[in-house]
């Protein structure tokens, strides 16, 4: 388990408007060589996000095509809060550690586990704006026709 990974995305800030840079990030660090990415711009969300910030994106990792989504959101309540980490590393606390970078991180490690077992037919969706309104969840539905099966998280 990457467990410096983790730490690296609580250091993002992502609170809601702001999770462009986070999306880019992930997008870059969670792709391997098995699996597809799409992304998708959240136009609703687009005024919406402070001066020098992108339009925020929804990011779909796909192995094979989708029957299963582990669905969570790239978005924290703000304000932003880092995380603070105890000398035995053991308790990590912060903005986002349990809503929603912990459910990011517990996703992801769900999906290379299967990737290491062989599986396909999964991915793992995620989504912007879902502090202020859902925005992402409805842009993706009007985009894409979903999975048999979601697992929010």
């Amino acid at each position: 388990m990457n467990t410096e990974l983790f730490i690296e995305m609580l250091h993002m800030d992502s609170t809601s408007g702001r999770e462009r840079k986070f999306a880019d990030f992930l997008a870059e660090r969670l792709l391997t060589s098995k699996c597809r990415l799409e992304r998708y711009n959240v136009e609703s969300m687009a005024g919406d996000a402070p001066e020098g910030h992108d339009c925020p994106q929804n990011l779909l990792f796909s192995w094979g095509e989708p029957r299963v989504l582990f669905c969570t959101h790239l978005d924290t309540v703000p304000p932003y809060i880092g995380p603070s980490i105890d000398d035995a590393g053991s308790i990590i606390k912060g903005r986002g550690t349990c809503d929603a970078k912990g459910q990011i991180f517990a996703m992801y490690e769900a999906c290379l586990e299967l990737e290491r077992r062989g599986h396909d037919g999964f991915g793992l969706l995620l989504l912007a704006g879902e502090e202020t309104g859902s925005y992402g969840a409805k842009a993706f539905r009007e985009v894409h026709p979903g999975a048999e099966w979601v697992i929010v998280g």
